[in-house]
């Protein structure tokens, strides 16, 4: 998958020329030939530090006599990527792991007759290798860090259990085998009852992990840094996984050992403090991880264990696509028989994920296939195209294609997509760009057919994903409670 980071602005320039051929006719024109602008560029390749570095992935460059020029490179979909521009400056070419390092860029000057003079460069750049599968999961193929935080969705968070009731992904989906645990305080927020464990540390104290807002990044440099709720270390280590096999083991109940002392609260319980250092990992996905540890570390039957609960949502290309050159994942309609799924809303800002989840600001939507029968006038045929269907889905895959498939496994649409993530907004987690026409029933409520071409990612897990779209593209209209369209997906 191809995700896009805006770090230039990115504008129409009207550029200058170097080295400019005057006309002495009535009108006197600047024009740089391909040659003259090839010539008038010097580009230092270097690392991180400035140093020249013969793979270097930052770029730094002059032009004389001083001309506006400017930088892109294609991207999947073949449109424009824009890296910089001026008559100096500097650059980043980091392409996705396991991309080819042979990376070609343009340059181009817009003369002022209106023609277009362009060169291109090919250089070649670092690559980060392929990291192995389980790094991936635990500390992202995308970002190369990971921040995971206590998950709450079933309840408790961390406490004892029986050891091995049963396979792992029940205890991690499921809270098999959990006899207590710290749950969260609604009336808080909080995950108050830590407070009365403080018996279970070392030390007898707190030590800030013990908040909902605690959390720990793992990098892909085998790096695990615990930070409480103001971002103030706790405690770091290195990590290892060993015996990782990729799936449960016979008896269906591991994945492999994480080996750190740095995680959320690592502490065994009614053990006085213990701190094991070795986990078991019974469930490991890009947003969710279940980790066990047996009394004693003793592999007893249905003895005394205890559980961590952590999830991530961090890992947008992990969550909405999986990993790996050859990865792909399907999304289909979320119907349950009692939510909608497709319909409108008033354009409410706040926190997206409520949204996704509760629905917020919902006005009216379709339940069912059969609903959407009654809906023709939104589409652009004015007839139903089978993707209404509860076994319509559409597909995202890793080199950026983007494939709309009726309930019989048809084609109805392809084209590509691009992610581009978003960073501590509340409202949301990505823009998701696609070739129109390519998710399910992609059309804009009371358009008459429009067929957007943004959307906003307002929540993303592994499983559930929504979009959102703003009367007319009107994203600047948050919180006015205009009219918005909103799609409900899970995964396949």
């Amino acid at each position: 998958m191809k995700k896009s980071i805006l770090l230039f602005a990115m504008g129409l320039v009207v550029l200058t020329a170097c080295d400019p051929e005057k006309e002495t006719k009535d009108l006197e024109l600047n024009y740089v030939s391909e040659s003259a602008l090839d010539g008038c560029l010097t580009i230092v390749q270097t690392d991180e530090a400035g140093n020249p570095a013969a793979d270097g992935n930052y770029f730094h460059y002059t032009t004389s006599p001083a001309t506006e020029v400017a930088f892109y490179n294609l991207l999947a979909s073949g449109d424009e990527n824009v890296l910089a521009h001026g008559s100096s400056g500097s650059f980043v070419i980091a392409p996705k792991r396991g991309s080819d390092p042979n990376q070609t860029f343009y340059v181009r000057v817009v003369n002022t007759d209106g023609s277009i003079s362009k060169v291109s460069r090919t250089y070649n750049v670092f690559v980060k290798q392929d990291l192995d599968p389980e790094i991936r999961l635990l500390a992202s193929d995308s970002y190369g860090k990971k921040t995971w935080k206590w998950d709450t969705s079933l309840g408790e968070v961390w406490g004892n259990m029986g050891y091995m009731p049963g396979s792992g992904e029940s205890v991690a989906l499921e809270a098999n085998g959990k006899w207590w645990g710290v749950a969260l305080n609604p009336e808080t927020g909080e995950l108050d009852e830590f407070m009365n464990q403080l018996q279970h540390t070392p030390d007898g104290a707190a030590h800030g992990d013990e908040s909902i807002n605690a959390y720990f990044v793992m990098d892909e440099d085998g790096n695990s840094t615990v930070y409480d709720k103001d971002g103030n270390e706790i405690r770091k280590d290195g990590y290892t996984v060993t015996g990782y096999t990729g799936s449960y083991d016979g008896d269906n109940w591991k994945l492999g050992n994480l080996n750190t002392k740095a995680i959320l609260w690592p502490y065994e319980i009614n053990s006085g403090g213990n701190n094991p250092g070795t986990f078991e990992i019974v469930y490991l996905t890009a947003d969710k991880m279940c980790l066990v540890y047996p009394d004693g570390g003793s592999q007893g039957g249905w003895g005394e264990a205890s559980f961590w609960h952590f999830k991530s949502d961090t890992d947008i290309e992990g969550m909405a696509v999986g990993y790996g050159k050859t990865a792909a994942k399907d999304w289909t309609w979320d119907y349950d028989g009692t939510n909608t799924v497709w319909g409108n809303m008033g354009y409410c800002g706040g926190e997206g994920a409520k949204v996704g989840t509760n629905h917020e600001g919902q006005w009216w939507g379709c339940v069912t296939e059969e609903e959407f029968a009654g809906q023709t006038q939104h589409s652009n045929t004015g007839a139903l195209n089978g993707d209404e269907s509860p076994n319509a889905y559409f597909t995202l895959d890793a080199e950026g294609n983007i494939t709309r498939h009726a309930g019989d496994g048809s084609v109805i649409n392809k084209g590509s997509y691009e992610i581009e993530v978003v960073e501590g907004n509340p409202w949301k987690v990505a823009d998701l760009n696609t070739t129109a026409g390519t998710i399910l029933w992609p059309f804009e409520i009371n358009s008459g057919g429009n067929m957007p071409t943004k959307f906003e990612v307002v929540y993303l897990t592994g499983d559930k994903m929504c979009l959102v779209y703003p009367d007319g593209g009107d994203f600047g209209g948050l919180g006015n409670w205009g009219e918005a369209t909103y799609w409900h997906f899970k995964a396949k």
